[in-house]
C-alpha cells in the first residue's frame, strides 16, 4: 500500500501492468533493479501502473489520470513501488 493524497492504494504488478509499462517506456521490466537507472517519466509510469493494477485487483476506485497522479507522488513513492516490485521477484517457487 502507498498513500497518495491522503488515500491508501494497493500496489500490484501483474504481467498486464508490466506489459503496459514496457510498451510505453520501452524498458524491459526484467532488467529493472534500481530506480536510479530510469527516467522520472518511467518511474512515475511504473508507479501508476502498479497502483492502477492493485486498485483494480482489490476493487478499489482509482480515477486519477497519469498527470494527476504525478502531481501527488514523490521519490519516496517510487522507492515503495520498487520495493513492491522486488517482492514479486523474491517469492520462492512452490
Amino acid at each position: 500500500m502507498i498513500e497518495i493524497n491522503g488515500i491508501d492504494y494497493p500496489v500490484r504488478f501483474s504481467m498486464k501492468a508490466l506489459k503496459k509499462f514496457e510498451r510505453k517506456t520501452k524498458v524491459n521490466v526484467f532488467a529493472l533493479s534500481d530506480p536510479s537507472k530510469l527516467s522520472a517519466d518511467a518511474c512515475s509510469f511504473l508507479c501508476f501502473v502498479g497502483v492502477e493494477c492493485g486498485s483494480d485487483f482489490e476493487g478499489q476506485d482509482f480515477n486519477m489520470t497519469l498527470e494527476e497522479f504525478e502531481n501527488h507522488i514523490t521519490l519516496a513513492h517510487v522507492t515503495q513501488c520498487f520495493e513492491a516490485l522486488g517482492e514479486y521477484g523474491d517469492q520462492k517457487k512452490a
